[in-house]
């Protein structure tokens, strides 16, 4: 047994390393600890503790949780990466009735650290601030590939000659962006 298996460690300081999220009305707290994310039951009983080991170990920045679906969004410098609850099959009935397991199912990198972040209410797109402001959300699997998109960039300050960083074509998800200066 790990040591990270028994003992969940201290919350990492600041207002942006804990947040409370639900699954299906049944809410839980997660909260970074060191490079870990510890996941706990609205009785504080500890649900399960996601390892910051296949992160690099880098330290988490901030993290927040959709109030709607259960997603957990950490930052890792300037990726974060996008965890969501999946229902763990014949499992043995638990005290705090969260029988989910949370699995990262993706991951977005942004221009700078990232020291941010916030959920809107359905968990359909992400805010992540630094020197930048990033919204990101999910491309639809509806649209249309006929006409070309070029993405919208809103900038305040800074130099007007400067060129904002264009998309890649073939990006998962979309973003709007906001440099602060």
């Amino acid at each position: 047994m790990n040591c990270h298996q028994v003992l969940s460690g201290a919350c990492n300081s600041g207002d942006q390393c804990f947040a409370v999220g639900s699954v299906e009305g049944i809410p839980f707290t997660a909260y970074a600890a060191g490079c870990n994310i510890v996941i706990l039951a609205s009785n504080f009983e500890r649900v399960q503790i996601i390892p910051g080991a296949i992160h690099g170990y880098v330290r988490i920045g901030s993290l927040d949780c959709s109030t709607d679906t259960g997603k957990i969004a950490a930052s890792y410098g300037a990726e974060v990466c996008i965890f969501e609850p999946t229902p763990l099959i014949h499992t043995a009935a638990t005290t705090h009735g969260l029988e989910y397991r949370w699995v990262q199912t993706g991951k977005l990198v942004a221009d700078g650290p990232i020291t941010a972040l916030s959920w809107n209410l359905e968990g359909t797109r992400l805010l992540t601030g630094g020197k930048i402001l990033q919204l990101w959300h999910q491309a639809s699997l509806y649209q249309d590939d006929s006409q070309p998109s070029s993405g919208v960039t809103f900038q305040i300050g800074g130099d007007k000659d400067e060129k904002p960083k264009q998309p890649e074509e073939d990006e998962p998800v979309s973003r709007t962006q906001i440099a602060i200066h």
